[in-house]
Protein backbone atom coordinates (compact mmCIF):
# COMPACT_ATOMS: atom_id res chain seq x y z
CA UNK A 1 0.00 0.00 0.00
CA UNK A 2 1.10 3.53 -0.65
CA UNK A 3 1.43 6.45 2.24
CA UNK A 4 -1.76 7.63 3.61
CA UNK A 5 -2.41 10.73 1.92
CA UNK A 6 -6.23 12.59 1.43
CA UNK A 7 -5.30 13.77 -2.59
CA UNK A 8 -3.18 12.22 -5.46
CA UNK A 9 -1.99 14.65 -7.63
CA UNK A 10 -0.92 12.92 -11.05
CA UNK A 11 1.83 14.68 -13.27
CA UNK A 12 4.27 16.64 -11.48
CA UNK A 13 4.85 19.19 -13.84
CA UNK A 14 4.27 23.07 -12.88
CA UNK A 15 0.53 22.83 -12.34
CA UNK A 16 0.91 19.38 -10.47
CA UNK A 17 3.54 20.33 -8.13
CA UNK A 18 1.64 23.46 -7.47
CA UNK A 19 -1.72 21.38 -6.83
CA UNK A 20 0.37 19.44 -4.43
CA UNK A 21 1.59 22.63 -2.82
CA UNK A 22 -1.61 24.25 -2.68
CA UNK A 23 -3.10 21.01 -0.82
CA UNK A 24 -0.40 20.57 1.23
CA UNK A 25 -0.74 24.13 2.91
CA UNK A 26 -4.67 23.71 3.04
CA UNK A 27 -3.64 20.93 5.39
CA UNK A 28 -3.91 17.83 3.02
CA UNK A 29 -1.90 15.09 2.71
CA UNK A 30 -0.77 14.40 -1.13
CA UNK A 31 0.98 11.95 -2.79
CA UNK A 32 2.47 13.40 -6.34
CA UNK A 33 2.72 10.54 -9.30
CA UNK A 34 4.64 11.25 -12.07
CA UNK A 35 5.96 9.05 -14.87
CA UNK A 36 9.17 10.65 -15.65
CA UNK A 37 12.02 10.51 -13.39
CA UNK A 38 13.61 13.86 -15.15
CA UNK A 39 11.93 17.30 -15.62
CA UNK A 40 11.51 17.25 -19.49
CA UNK A 41 13.06 19.24 -22.08
CA UNK A 42 10.27 19.69 -24.54
CA UNK A 43 8.99 22.69 -25.70
CA UNK A 44 6.59 24.11 -23.16
CA UNK A 45 5.61 27.31 -20.75
CA UNK A 46 8.16 29.55 -20.00
CA UNK A 47 6.57 32.56 -19.15
CA UNK A 48 4.51 33.24 -16.02
CA UNK A 49 2.73 36.48 -16.17
CA UNK A 50 2.38 38.35 -12.83
CA UNK A 51 -0.81 36.54 -10.98
CA UNK A 52 1.16 33.15 -11.44
CA UNK A 53 4.25 35.11 -10.09
CA UNK A 54 2.16 35.88 -7.04
CA UNK A 55 0.81 32.29 -6.75
CA UNK A 56 4.31 30.99 -6.40
CA UNK A 57 5.09 33.28 -4.12
CA UNK A 58 1.94 32.13 -1.75
CA UNK A 59 3.12 29.07 -1.73
CA UNK A 60 6.56 29.49 -1.00
CA UNK A 61 8.38 29.12 -3.86
CA UNK A 62 10.47 32.28 -4.54
CA UNK A 63 10.74 33.56 -8.04
CA UNK A 64 14.52 35.05 -7.16
CA UNK A 65 15.71 32.19 -7.58
CA UNK A 66 18.17 32.43 -10.63
CA UNK A 67 16.19 29.78 -12.11
CA UNK A 68 13.94 32.63 -12.89
CA UNK A 69 14.14 36.13 -14.23
CA UNK A 70 12.01 39.06 -14.06
CA UNK A 71 9.89 40.44 -16.97
CA UNK A 72 8.40 43.71 -16.80
CA UNK A 73 5.86 42.94 -20.06
CA UNK A 74 5.84 42.82 -24.03
CA UNK A 75 7.00 44.85 -26.81
CA UNK A 76 5.22 44.85 -29.58
CA UNK A 77 6.64 45.41 -33.01
CA UNK A 78 4.38 46.57 -35.92
CA UNK A 79 5.12 45.39 -39.12
CA UNK A 80 4.83 48.63 -40.96
CA UNK A 81 8.13 50.08 -39.58
CA UNK A 82 6.38 51.82 -36.85
CA UNK A 83 7.47 52.92 -33.66
CA UNK A 84 6.91 49.58 -30.94
CA UNK A 85 4.46 49.84 -28.42
CA UNK A 86 5.13 48.80 -25.20
CA UNK A 87 2.83 46.65 -22.94
CA UNK A 88 4.15 47.22 -19.54
CA UNK A 89 2.57 44.26 -16.33
CA UNK A 90 -0.46 45.41 -14.82
CA UNK A 91 0.17 48.03 -12.29
CA UNK A 92 3.76 47.51 -12.79
CA UNK A 93 3.61 43.89 -11.68
CA UNK A 94 6.96 41.90 -12.98
CA UNK A 95 6.40 38.56 -15.30
CA UNK A 96 8.64 35.86 -14.63
CA UNK A 97 10.72 33.43 -16.99
CA UNK A 98 12.51 30.39 -16.56
CA UNK A 99 13.60 27.04 -18.87
CA UNK A 100 10.66 25.17 -18.45
CA UNK A 101 12.69 22.04 -17.26
CA UNK A 102 14.52 24.16 -14.26
CA UNK A 103 11.31 25.56 -13.36
CA UNK A 104 10.02 21.69 -13.22
CA UNK A 105 13.00 20.72 -11.39
CA UNK A 106 12.51 24.25 -8.65
CA UNK A 107 9.17 23.11 -8.00
CA UNK A 108 9.44 19.32 -7.77
CA UNK A 109 12.53 20.18 -5.09
CA UNK A 110 10.07 22.43 -3.11
CA UNK A 111 7.41 19.51 -2.99
CA UNK A 112 9.67 17.02 -2.34
CA UNK A 113 10.57 19.02 0.82
CA UNK A 114 7.47 19.53 1.93
CA UNK A 115 6.47 16.61 4.84
CA UNK A 116 2.96 16.46 3.82
CA UNK A 117 3.55 15.44 0.08
CA UNK A 118 4.78 12.56 -1.02
CA UNK A 119 6.74 12.61 -4.23
CA UNK A 120 6.91 9.19 -5.88
CA UNK A 121 8.93 9.58 -9.48
CA UNK A 122 8.94 6.89 -12.29
CA UNK A 123 5.14 5.48 -11.52
CA UNK A 124 2.48 3.88 -14.13
CA UNK A 125 -0.97 4.68 -13.48
CA UNK A 126 -2.44 1.27 -14.09
CA UNK A 127 -5.82 2.57 -13.29
CA UNK A 128 -8.12 4.92 -11.37
CA UNK A 129 -11.64 3.51 -10.07
CA UNK A 130 -13.56 6.57 -7.92
CA UNK A 131 -11.24 7.41 -4.92
CA UNK A 132 -8.75 3.94 -5.83
CA UNK A 133 -5.33 4.89 -7.87
CA UNK A 134 -3.73 1.98 -8.68
CA UNK A 135 0.13 2.27 -10.37
CA UNK A 136 3.77 0.86 -10.27
CA UNK A 137 6.81 2.57 -9.61
CA UNK A 138 9.99 1.41 -12.02
CA UNK A 139 8.33 -1.74 -12.62
CA UNK A 140 7.28 -3.00 -9.38
CA UNK A 141 4.24 -4.23 -7.91
CA UNK A 142 0.97 -2.53 -8.05
CA UNK A 143 0.20 -0.03 -5.16
CA UNK A 144 -2.94 1.02 -4.22
CA UNK A 145 -3.82 4.42 -2.46
CA UNK A 146 -7.43 5.65 -1.30
CA UNK A 147 -7.71 8.97 -1.13
CA UNK A 148 -10.93 12.06 -1.01
CA UNK A 149 -9.11 13.36 -3.88
CA UNK A 150 -8.01 12.61 -7.86
CA UNK A 151 -6.56 15.63 -9.16
CA UNK A 152 -5.52 15.36 -13.36
CA UNK A 153 -2.66 17.66 -13.66
CA UNK A 154 -0.94 15.18 -16.58
CA UNK A 155 -1.32 17.38 -19.38
CA UNK A 156 -3.37 17.44 -22.95
CA UNK A 157 -3.25 13.81 -22.95
CA UNK A 158 -4.78 13.43 -19.56
CA UNK A 159 -5.39 9.94 -18.32
CA UNK A 160 -7.91 11.34 -15.47
CA UNK A 161 -9.73 12.61 -18.19
CA UNK A 162 -9.71 9.71 -20.08
CA UNK A 163 -10.93 8.06 -17.01
CA UNK A 164 -14.11 10.49 -16.55
CA UNK A 165 -14.80 10.00 -20.24
CA UNK A 166 -14.57 13.59 -21.30
CA UNK A 167 -13.37 13.75 -24.98
CA UNK A 168 -13.79 17.26 -25.63
CA UNK A 169 -12.30 17.97 -28.94
CA UNK A 170 -8.88 19.71 -29.42
CA UNK A 171 -8.15 21.77 -32.94
CA UNK A 172 -4.90 22.13 -33.84
CA UNK A 173 -4.28 25.42 -35.55
CA UNK A 174 -1.00 26.23 -36.14
CA UNK A 175 3.08 24.89 -34.88
CA UNK A 176 5.46 26.41 -33.27
CA UNK A 177 9.19 25.90 -34.10
CA UNK A 178 11.70 26.92 -30.60
CA UNK A 179 15.00 27.32 -30.65
CA UNK A 180 17.06 28.91 -27.53
CA UNK A 181 19.88 31.83 -29.22
CA UNK A 182 22.81 32.69 -27.48
CA UNK A 183 24.25 35.96 -28.00
CA UNK A 184 21.62 38.00 -28.67
CA UNK A 185 20.84 41.56 -27.47
CA UNK A 186 17.39 42.00 -27.78
CA UNK A 187 15.75 45.64 -28.62
CA UNK A 188 14.99 46.17 -25.40
CA UNK A 189 15.90 44.13 -22.44
CA UNK A 190 13.71 43.07 -19.97
CA UNK A 191 10.44 42.63 -22.04
CA UNK A 192 9.02 39.78 -24.60
CA UNK A 193 8.95 41.06 -28.50
CA UNK A 194 6.36 40.11 -30.46
CA UNK A 195 7.36 40.84 -33.93
CA UNK A 196 4.10 41.05 -36.22
CA UNK A 197 4.04 40.91 -40.46
CA UNK A 198 5.02 37.37 -40.64
CA UNK A 199 2.14 34.92 -41.37
CA UNK A 200 2.39 34.37 -37.71
CA UNK A 201 3.61 36.32 -35.20
CA UNK A 202 7.63 35.62 -33.61
CA UNK A 203 8.14 35.93 -29.46
CA UNK A 204 11.42 36.23 -28.44
CA UNK A 205 12.39 36.66 -24.54
CA UNK A 206 15.19 36.33 -22.14
CA UNK A 207 15.80 32.93 -20.39
CA UNK A 208 19.02 34.11 -18.94
CA UNK A 209 22.50 36.08 -19.07
CA UNK A 210 23.31 34.67 -22.57
CA UNK A 211 20.22 33.09 -23.85
CA UNK A 212 17.01 34.20 -25.77
CA UNK A 213 13.66 31.65 -26.45
CA UNK A 214 12.49 32.45 -30.26
CA UNK A 215 9.05 30.90 -31.11
CA UNK A 216 7.96 30.85 -34.72
CA UNK A 217 4.21 30.72 -35.35
CA UNK A 218 3.82 28.75 -38.47
CA UNK A 219 0.84 27.93 -40.28
CA UNK A 220 -0.35 24.24 -40.73
CA UNK A 221 0.75 22.96 -44.23
CA UNK A 222 2.37 19.88 -45.76
CA UNK A 223 5.75 21.97 -45.88
CA UNK A 224 8.58 19.71 -44.87
CA UNK A 225 10.77 20.31 -41.74
CA UNK A 226 13.21 21.11 -44.32
CA UNK A 227 12.04 24.27 -45.73
CA UNK A 228 11.43 25.82 -42.93
CA UNK A 229 15.22 27.50 -42.64
CA UNK A 230 14.24 29.32 -46.23
CA UNK A 231 10.77 29.72 -45.59
CA UNK A 232 11.38 31.58 -42.48
CA UNK A 233 13.99 33.64 -44.41
CA UNK A 234 11.80 34.21 -47.23
CA UNK A 235 8.64 35.00 -45.15
CA UNK A 236 9.58 36.24 -41.36
CA UNK A 237 13.12 37.55 -41.85
CA UNK A 238 12.16 40.77 -43.32
CA UNK A 239 10.08 41.75 -40.15
CA UNK A 240 12.88 40.87 -37.92
CA UNK A 241 15.79 43.02 -36.75
CA UNK A 242 18.86 41.96 -38.91
CA UNK A 243 20.94 40.04 -36.53
CA UNK A 244 17.84 38.40 -34.59
CA UNK A 245 17.16 37.16 -38.13
CA UNK A 246 20.42 35.84 -39.00
CA UNK A 247 21.27 34.20 -35.67
CA UNK A 248 17.43 32.16 -36.24
CA UNK A 249 18.12 31.48 -39.70
CA UNK A 250 21.33 29.83 -38.52
CA UNK A 251 19.71 27.77 -35.78
CA UNK A 252 16.44 26.75 -37.65
CA UNK A 253 19.15 24.96 -40.36
CA UNK A 254 20.54 22.55 -37.49
CA UNK A 255 17.50 20.62 -37.12
CA UNK A 256 18.39 19.21 -34.34
CA UNK A 257 18.33 22.65 -32.15
CA UNK A 258 14.38 23.29 -33.21
CA UNK A 259 11.84 21.87 -30.86
CA UNK A 260 8.55 21.70 -31.89
CA UNK A 261 4.96 21.96 -30.72
CA UNK A 262 1.39 21.83 -32.23
CA UNK A 263 -0.67 24.73 -30.81
CA UNK A 264 -4.21 23.05 -30.39
CA UNK A 265 -7.05 24.58 -28.66
CA UNK A 266 -9.35 23.20 -26.28
CA UNK A 267 -11.99 25.03 -24.50
CA UNK A 268 -12.10 24.76 -20.79
CA UNK A 269 -15.31 23.74 -20.24
CA UNK A 270 -15.04 20.68 -18.29
CA UNK A 271 -12.95 20.83 -14.96
CA UNK A 272 -14.43 17.22 -13.59
CA UNK A 273 -16.68 15.66 -11.44
CA UNK A 274 -16.15 14.74 -7.70
CA UNK A 275 -13.71 12.89 -6.84
CA UNK A 276 -11.51 13.55 -10.20
CA UNK A 277 -10.75 16.73 -10.97
CA UNK A 278 -8.69 18.58 -13.78
CA UNK A 279 -6.91 21.63 -13.82
CA UNK A 280 -3.78 23.26 -16.12
CA UNK A 281 -3.79 21.99 -19.95
CA UNK A 282 -5.88 18.47 -18.65
CA UNK A 283 -8.57 21.28 -18.27
CA UNK A 284 -7.77 22.82 -22.04
CA UNK A 285 -5.40 24.88 -23.70
CA UNK A 286 -6.05 28.57 -26.43
CA UNK A 287 -3.00 29.77 -28.21
CA UNK A 288 0.22 29.80 -26.68
CA UNK A 289 0.52 33.71 -28.23
CA UNK A 290 -0.59 34.93 -24.86
CA UNK A 291 1.80 33.09 -22.79
CA UNK A 292 -1.11 32.43 -20.52
CA UNK A 293 -0.73 28.09 -19.63
CA UNK A 294 1.24 28.53 -16.85
CA UNK A 295 -0.52 31.29 -15.23
CA UNK A 296 -3.85 29.76 -15.42
CA UNK A 297 -3.02 26.13 -14.65
CA UNK A 298 -1.24 27.86 -11.19
CA UNK A 299 -4.44 29.81 -10.25
CA UNK A 300 -6.36 26.31 -11.19
CA UNK A 301 -4.28 24.45 -8.83
CA UNK A 302 -4.78 27.57 -6.25
CA UNK A 303 -8.48 27.83 -6.59
CA UNK A 304 -9.07 24.07 -6.46
CA UNK A 305 -7.24 23.42 -2.83
CA UNK A 306 -9.76 26.18 -1.11
CA UNK A 307 -13.05 24.30 -1.88
CA UNK A 308 -14.19 20.88 -2.15
CA UNK A 309 -17.13 21.84 -4.36
CA UNK A 310 -15.64 20.88 -8.06
CA UNK A 311 -18.55 22.16 -9.72
CA UNK A 312 -18.56 25.31 -8.00
CA UNK A 313 -14.63 25.29 -8.36
CA UNK A 314 -15.34 25.02 -12.36
CA UNK A 315 -18.12 27.43 -12.44
CA UNK A 316 -15.39 30.30 -10.96
CA UNK A 317 -12.72 28.87 -12.93
CA UNK A 318 -14.60 29.38 -16.67
CA UNK A 319 -15.81 32.79 -15.79
CA UNK A 320 -12.53 33.25 -14.99
CA UNK A 321 -10.68 32.44 -18.44
CA UNK A 322 -13.27 33.34 -20.56
CA UNK A 323 -12.40 36.31 -22.20
CA UNK A 324 -8.63 35.51 -22.25
CA UNK A 325 -9.73 32.34 -24.52
CA UNK A 326 -11.65 34.67 -26.47
CA UNK A 327 -8.78 37.25 -26.56
CA UNK A 328 -6.29 34.28 -27.55
CA UNK A 329 -8.76 33.55 -30.56
CA UNK A 330 -8.82 36.82 -31.95
CA UNK A 331 -5.00 37.99 -31.44
CA UNK A 332 -4.08 34.75 -33.39
CA UNK A 333 -6.30 35.75 -35.95
CA UNK A 334 -5.41 39.26 -35.99
CA UNK A 335 -1.77 38.45 -36.31
CA UNK A 336 -2.50 35.58 -39.28
CA UNK A 337 -5.03 36.68 -40.92
CA UNK A 338 -3.90 38.26 -44.40
CA UNK A 339 -7.49 39.61 -45.25
CA UNK A 340 -8.06 43.19 -46.08
CA UNK A 341 -10.67 43.88 -42.88
CA UNK A 342 -7.99 41.80 -40.66
CA UNK A 343 -4.75 44.11 -41.99
CA UNK A 344 -7.43 47.31 -41.09
CA UNK A 345 -8.35 46.34 -37.58
CA UNK A 346 -4.65 45.45 -37.06
CA UNK A 347 -3.45 49.10 -37.88
CA UNK A 348 -6.27 49.79 -35.55
CA UNK A 349 -5.32 48.28 -32.70
CA UNK A 350 -1.83 49.74 -33.10
CA UNK A 351 -3.01 53.12 -33.00
CA UNK A 352 -5.32 52.68 -30.40
CA UNK A 353 -2.75 51.00 -27.90
CA UNK A 354 -0.36 53.61 -29.29
CA UNK A 355 -2.41 56.37 -28.10
CA UNK A 356 -3.88 55.12 -24.80
CA UNK A 357 -2.22 54.19 -21.69
CA UNK A 358 -5.83 52.65 -20.43
CA UNK A 359 -6.18 50.91 -23.51
CA UNK A 360 -2.79 49.30 -23.16
CA UNK A 361 -3.47 48.18 -19.22
CA UNK A 362 -6.56 46.96 -20.38
CA UNK A 363 -5.00 44.89 -23.15
CA UNK A 364 -2.46 43.72 -20.52
CA UNK A 365 -5.15 43.16 -17.84
CA UNK A 366 -6.81 40.62 -20.07
CA UNK A 367 -3.23 39.25 -21.47
CA UNK A 368 -2.57 38.28 -18.44
CA UNK A 369 -5.86 36.69 -17.54
CA UNK A 370 -7.17 39.19 -14.95
CA UNK A 371 -10.45 40.34 -16.45
CA UNK A 372 -12.89 38.26 -15.27
CA UNK A 373 -15.91 39.33 -17.42
CA UNK A 374 -16.94 40.02 -20.90
CA UNK A 375 -17.29 43.52 -20.92
CA UNK A 376 -13.56 44.65 -20.80
CA UNK A 377 -12.77 42.68 -24.01
CA UNK A 378 -15.87 43.88 -25.43
CA UNK A 379 -14.83 47.77 -24.84
CA UNK A 380 -11.34 46.78 -26.00
CA UNK A 381 -12.68 44.89 -29.57
CA UNK A 382 -15.53 47.92 -30.45
CA UNK A 383 -13.13 50.33 -29.33
CA UNK A 384 -10.42 49.35 -31.88
CA UNK A 385 -13.67 48.74 -34.46
CA UNK A 386 -14.17 52.26 -34.24
CA UNK A 387 -11.41 53.39 -34.51
CA UNK A 388 -10.99 51.33 -38.05
CA UNK A 389 -14.47 52.67 -38.95
CA UNK A 390 -13.39 56.29 -38.53
CA UNK A 391 -10.45 55.99 -40.58
CA UNK A 392 -12.96 54.75 -43.62
CA UNK A 393 -15.02 57.89 -42.73
CA UNK A 394 -12.76 60.32 -41.71
CA UNK A 395 -9.47 59.92 -43.49
CA UNK A 396 -10.43 59.58 -47.19
CA UNK A 397 -8.80 56.45 -47.67
CA UNK A 398 -11.70 55.35 -50.18
CA UNK A 399 -12.40 58.32 -52.55
CA UNK A 400 -14.71 56.33 -54.86
CA UNK A 401 -17.85 55.74 -53.34
CA UNK A 402 -17.27 55.79 -49.95
CA UNK A 403 -19.81 55.80 -48.30
CA UNK A 404 -20.72 52.03 -50.04
CA UNK A 405 -17.04 51.54 -48.97
CA UNK A 406 -17.71 52.29 -45.52
CA UNK A 407 -21.30 50.31 -45.41
CA UNK A 408 -19.31 47.61 -46.66
CA UNK A 409 -16.62 48.03 -43.75
CA UNK A 410 -19.11 47.82 -41.20
CA UNK A 411 -20.65 44.80 -42.40
CA UNK A 412 -17.03 43.33 -41.85
CA UNK A 413 -16.38 44.48 -38.60
CA UNK A 414 -19.63 43.49 -37.40
CA UNK A 415 -18.81 40.09 -38.91
CA UNK A 416 -15.59 39.87 -36.71
CA UNK A 417 -17.65 40.87 -33.53
CA UNK A 418 -20.08 37.65 -34.63
CA UNK A 419 -17.11 35.90 -34.89
CA UNK A 420 -15.85 36.94 -31.23
CA UNK A 421 -19.05 36.61 -29.77
CA UNK A 422 -18.83 32.37 -30.20
CA UNK A 423 -16.95 30.22 -28.69
CA UNK A 424 -13.38 30.50 -29.66
CA UNK A 425 -12.64 26.90 -30.41
CA UNK A 426 -15.69 27.20 -33.28
CA UNK A 427 -14.65 28.08 -36.40
CA UNK A 428 -11.26 29.04 -35.70
CA UNK A 429 -9.49 31.76 -38.11
CA UNK A 430 -12.86 32.17 -40.40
Amino acid sequence: MSPPCDVAVIGAGPVGCAAALAHARAGHRVLLLEASRRPPTRLAGEWIHPGGVAVLRRLGVGTPAPSFLPALGFILHPEDSSPPITLPCPRGDRAATARHCELVATLRAVAADDPAITLALGTRITSIRRTTVTYTREGGPERHARVWRVVGADGQSSVVRRTIHCAAPATTVSRTAGVLLRGLALPAEGYGHVFAGGPGPVLAYRLDDDTVRVTVDVPLSRRRAAELPSYVRRVYSPFLPADLAGLLCTALERKEAVQWAANRVRLRTFHGREPHVLVGDAVGTCHPLTASGLTIGLRDAECLAGTEDVTAHGRRRRAAVRPHEHLAAALHRIFCDPGRTTRDLRRSMYAVLRASGTERERMMRLLCAEELGPLPLTGAVLHVAGHALHEQLVTGRCRTNPWRTSVQACGDYLGWLRWMSRPPGHGWGK
